[in-house]
């Protein structure tokens, strides 16, 4: 009796032992699931992140695409008898089937093809304009020339027509006189402390504008003093200001800026010139847009890029 009184004690220990270890491990599963559950949240949330991400770009490059294709069909549209500005508008329609090409190959930032592709947008709309009021002009005097042989006789109307002839004849001799150029180039550059000019395509580095250009033969036009004036046109459409206050000139009808200009005595020969631009302040990247006039006609136009 006394054995069976001193072993009831030992035996209800081991049995609490058992219960707090069971207890302890349902709490360490507890903790666990609550672990393996954040965990899980976590990576649903970074995949659906990374999704939302991967459709943000997709979404981008579609508007791009959508973009440039328009611009495309648009440009197929377009038709006009001036060859200077059809030759134009061909370097342009390259232009937009190279970035298209390099957006659907990946091969390009978005965000530099958005923008390069805004202002290649704002370049059209300009082509836009000018055919429009060309075919309006046409069709204006096409009006005119109708109305007048209606309601002149037939001695009236050979007179209008010679008076025509003449003032075709005049509308040649003045397009003859524009200056050509045969070749031209443009690019940005910077000084060392030797002053050599040094090339480059990096914005941070460029502290002015090179062009050089070759001025064709012309026999129809006037020799003697030429002034040659520069636009600089940067990636947000604006024209880069010149040094001078006074920089406004006439050109295609309208009045507007320059950034640069040189005179030149033109003896109706060949010639090679060039002009720059310096900067006043930090160039930004994107493409450049360069044109040259001269008596308020466009002889040349060409582009650079900076990065």
């Amino acid at each position: 009796m006394d054995q069976s009184n001193t072993n009831a004690p030992g035996t209800g220990a081991p049995r609490s032992r058992s219960n707090t270890a069971l207890l302890a491990l349902v709490v360490l599963l507890l903790i666990s699931n609550v672990v393996m559950l954040y965990l899980l949240t976590q990576s649903k949330r970074q995949n659906e992140s990374t999704q939302a991400e991967v459709e943000q770009v997709s979404s981008e490059k579609e508007n791009v695409t959508r973009m440039l294709e328009d611009m495309l069909a648009q440009y197929d549209t377009l038709d006009t008898e001036n060859e200077q500005l059809r030759t134009e508008m061909d370097a342009q329609r390259e232009q937009i089937e190279d970035l298209l090409a390099q957006v659907k190959r990946g091969k390009t930032d978005l965000f530099k093809a958005k923008k390069e592709a805004e202002t290649l947008r704002k370049i059209m709309k300009g082509y836009v304009v000018t055919i429009d009021s060309l075919n309006q002009a046409n069709q204006l005097l096409t009006a005119e020339n109708l109305t007048i042989r209606q309601e002149l006789g037939e001695v009236q109307g050979e007179k209008e027509a010679l008076q025509t002839m003449s003032e075709e004849q005049r509308a040649l001799i003045r397009e003859g006189s524009i200056l050509t150029t045969t070749s031209i180039s443009a690019g940005a550059l910077f000084l060392r402390n030797n002053g050599k000019q040094v090339d480059t395509q990096r914005a941070s580095k460029a502290e002015m504008v090179k062009c050089c250009f070759t001025l064709g033969e012309n026999r129809v036009t006037k020799a003697g003093d030429k002034t040659l004036y520069m636009r600089i046109i940067s990636p947000d459409g604006k024209v880069l200001p010149a040094s001078e206050s006074n920089n406004r000139f006439q050109f295609e009808g309208v009045e507007g800026e320059f950034s640069s200009k040189r005179e030149l005595n033109y003896q109706n020969q060949p010639v090679d010139v060039c002009i720059f631009w310096n900067a006043s302040g930090s160039m930004s990247t994107g493409q450049y847009i360069v044109e040259i006039y001269e008596a308020g006609e466009k002889v040349a136009r060409t582009t650079f890029d900076l990065k």
